[in-house]
């Protein structure tokens, strides 16, 4: 099944003068406040200078309260937007039984295929507690949707 969503909004500024920390600081509070993605490109400003655009992904009625975020905790002074439409997927959580124990997924149905996408906290919680490469937890037979 496919969802429509037309109240989705991108911004993006580009940052020159900003540290790494702020910047993950930054993306951790737009999270936390709504922000559908976060993520940064780097780029090159006038003079060479080394940056990053700040890209972020929210649905209209967060954009004025991520701005703000985006305002106080860097130090851009403009932000760029632009309105898109997406389609997305529909999905569902759920918990797998596997032979390592139960382990968290998505589980997404498009023209009767079945995907099943694990997450990756709940991956790294089973990895640890079996001694296991992470990698060998993505060849589990559960995980291919039958």
């Amino acid at each position: 099944m496919q969802e429509s969503n037309e109240n989705f909004v991108v911004m993006e500024t580009n940052v020159d003068d900003c540290s790494g920390e702020i910047l993950g600081y930054t993306s951790e509070k737009l999270f936390k406040n709504g922000a559908l993605d976060v993520f940064y490109t780097p780029i090159f400003m006038k003079k060479n200078r080394p940056a990053y655009r700040l890209t972020v992904a929210c649905k209209k009625e967060d954009m004025f309260k991520l701005q703000n975020i985006i305002f106080r905790e860097t130090t851009t002074i403009g932000i760029r937007y632009r309105f898109e439409s997406r389609t997305e997927l529909g999905r569902k959580f759920e918990e797998i039984d596997t032979k390592y124990g139960k382990l968290k997924v998505k589980k997404v149905i498009n023209k009767g295929e079945t995907y099943i996408y694990p997450e990756y906290e709940s991956m790294k919680e089973l990895a640890e507690k079996n001694n296991i490469p992470l990698k060998e937890l993505y060849k589990l037979d559960e995980l291919e949707g039958k």
